[in-house]
């Protein structure tokens, strides 16, 4: 590690600082992505590497192609980057390493099938479906049976090698009135559901443009905050915070790496994205923060920080499930017509509220309906817009300031609501 060498050529504190250390892992994480991202993305443009069915244009001309995927690739490399020369490794930051890899593994797997996908249906050899704009990959059990394998193998080696323990810090609960301890046949598959729902949430809103990056950056940054403090006896006496090893300190270091990523990713993945993290960076950055939840004893405040995509998710789920009751109860017409979300997940149920359209709509939202009942209408015409490129942007910028409100509610409950 580059801190340890500079501290043993010259024997100063600032060396073994976490502020100087994260302060380094940021610039180096930030520079690395910034000088490192514009020929990526010229490489994958040129390679085909996207998921989109959108040929590019002449060379001459702007690229109008599809927006190439995989881009937190580069991400993945510089945090690790910064880890090995600013970050002390120990047992928490190895099993954060080991994580941060076979979930971007398994999303380097999904992706590489969406690009063979679309390769398949240009040079004709298989036909895509008429609904689907972009290629599909491996399908969702498969990704989704190897998370859990990934995760379950984790998980174990993490009550093998490292110092956790089943008690949660419930919110708003003084832990003087309520820690609840799980034992190990119910912490295991409990640590299981965090990591794999954290993966997939995130995966599920990278749906537009930076729509994933800002609560990837809110949630890391409320870790940090807790790893600092919680890691520090007397701050955590102070606080009446759960007690956290000495060793976890070093999150705080990690989590500036991944926070650096996201401001930087922004640069490049800010409406309109010219490269986007794909379920390789999605599902590698997901699962790491997740696992940093359970090392912190904060796995139930994630719903709360973590709002943004746990709304993402649950209105991909509930949209589902609304459409086969409906199904089974009064048929596939009624089905068709009566949705409980005009589109899902909500981002784009969003999109929908936001467009403008002379045409009537044909499809009909339960939860507009609801909604309208207690006097909250949608946007009228005069408030529509007609570029998609606006109505993204209005409808990204409306979930960040959803984030960035959830992160300061939930500083405020965590360490002096209780």
């Amino acid at each position: 590690m580059l801190a340890e060498l500079l501290y043993s050529f010259w024997p100063y504190q600032i060396f073994k600082s976490v502020f100087f250390r994260g302060g380094m892992t940021f610039l180096t994480t930030y520079w690395v992505i910034v000088l490192a991202m514009p020929p990526v993305i010229r490489l994958f443009r040129r390679k085909g590497l996207t998921a989109d069915f959108r040929p590019a244009g002449p060379a001459q001309k702007p690229y109008s192609g599809g927006k190439p995927i995989m881009g937190g690739g580069i991400l993945v490399l510089a945090i690790l980057l910064s880890i090995f020369l600013w970050v002390q490794l120990n047992q928490f930051v190895v099993a954060l390493i080991v994580i941060l890899l076979f979930f971007a593994a398994i999303g380097a797997w999904d992706d590489v099938a969406k690009i063979r996908h679309r390769r398949r249906v240009e040079r004709g050899e298989q036909t895509k479906a008429d609904y689907s704009d972009k290629a599909e990959g491996i399908s969702g059990r498969m990704r989704l049976l190897a998370e859990i394998v990934v995760a379950s193998v984790v998980v174990a080696g993490l009550y093998l090698f490292v110092d956790i323990d089943g008690h949660l810090v419930v919110p708003f609960i003084p832990l003087d009135w309520w820690y609840p301890y799980l034992p190990r046949h119910l912490f295991v598959p409990f640590m299981v559901l965090v990591i794999v729902a954290g993966a997939n949430a995130v995966n599920i809103t990278d749906g537009l443009d930076s729509l994933a990056t800002v609560p990837i950056i809110t949630c890391t940054l409320f870790i940090a905050a807790v790893a600092y403090v919680g890691a520090d006896a007397d701050l955590a006496q102070r606080l009446k915070l759960p007690p956290l090893s000495p060793d976890l300190k070093e999150i705080a270091v990690l989590s500036a790496a991944i926070l650096s990523a996201g401001l930087a990713f922004l640069r490049f993945n800010a409406p309109p994205a010219t490269i986007i993290l794909g379920d390789l960076g999605a599902l590698a950055l997901g699962s790491t923060f997740s696992a940093m939840f359970i090392f912190m004893k904060v796995e139930l405040f994630l719903p709360l920080v973590g709002g943004a995509l746990v709304l993402t998710t649950l209105s991909t789920i509930v949209q589902r499930t609304f459409f086969k009751v409906m199904l089974a109860w009064r048929g596939r017409n009624m089905a068709e017509k009566w949705r409980f979300f005009y589109r899902a997940p909500y981002h784009h149920h969003l999109q929908s509220v936001w467009s403008f359209s002379e045409r009537s709509r044909n499809v009909q939202s339960v939860w507009v309906r609801m909604l309208e009942f207690i006097g909250i209408k949608p946007p009228g015409v005069e408030d529509q817009l007609s570029d998609p490129e606006a109505v993204n942007s209005r409808v990204v910028w409306r979930m960040h300031m959803i984030s960035i409100w959830l992160l300061v509610v939930t500083m405020v409950v965590y360490f002096k609501v209780r």
